[in-house]
């Protein structure tokens, strides 16, 4: 009970709000088509910069221009041309980190056909043999235990019981080999 009564705003709380709130519409009346005129400069779906419009309008609300400001003008072009990079900012970064989760989880969407999964499985074991004997054996296990077992380089190295830094250089030393065994065969690893 306590809890949904702490959440009442006060009577104090709502009379600043209200303030506030005609301090940005105020501002929004006297300067609102510039407002808008710089966000769609800087935008150009006509759909996000209504919603910058917006959210700038609760970003005054929240934090009223300072009153030591002079140049109102100027300081409101500067934190609404802010306001319009960061939003594009973080709806890239979304649009992003939605990509790479696909990428990365579009295996569990994907219906493998267990013929294919049996070829590909008998083509790593087979460049896992080619592999061993190919290479001096350091290189090799480190080689397998990086890519075969899907380790990183510090898991390799703990594996191993070596540090990273000779692992990476043994992975290195390995791909070198492999590429100079690959080009003098033709483009064939055997």
């Amino acid at each position: 009970m306590s809890e949904a009564y702490d959440s009442i705003p006060r009577e104090s709380d709502r009379t600043q709000v209200r303030e506030r709130v005609g301090l940005a519409a105020e501002l929004f009346g006297k300067y609102g088509d510039e407002i808008l005129a710089v966000i769609r400069f800087n935008v150009d779906d006509p759909s996000r910069a209504n919603d910058i419009f917006q959210d700038f309008f609760v970003a005054l609300v929240r934090k009223p221009v300072p009153e030591y400001v002079q140049d109102v003008r100027g300081y409101l072009y500067r934190a609404v041309t802010n306001d319009a990079i960061d939003f594009l900012r973080r709806a890239r970064n979304r649009q992003s980190n939605a990509q790479k989760y696909a990428y990365v989880h579009r295996s569990r969407f994907m219906q493998v056909d267990p013929q294919d999964r049996a070829i590909q499985a008998e083509e790593a074991q087979r460049m896992l043999q080619l592999i061993e004997k190919r290479l001096p054996r350091s290189e090799a296990t480190v080689l397998m235990s990086r890519y075969g077992d899907g380790l990183s380089t510090g898991a390799t190295a703990d594996k191993l019981r070596l540090t990273k830094r000779t692992v990476s250089r043994y992975l290195s030393v390995a791909m070198k080999r492999i590429r100079r065994l690959v080009l003098k065969n033709g483009g064939v690893f055997k």
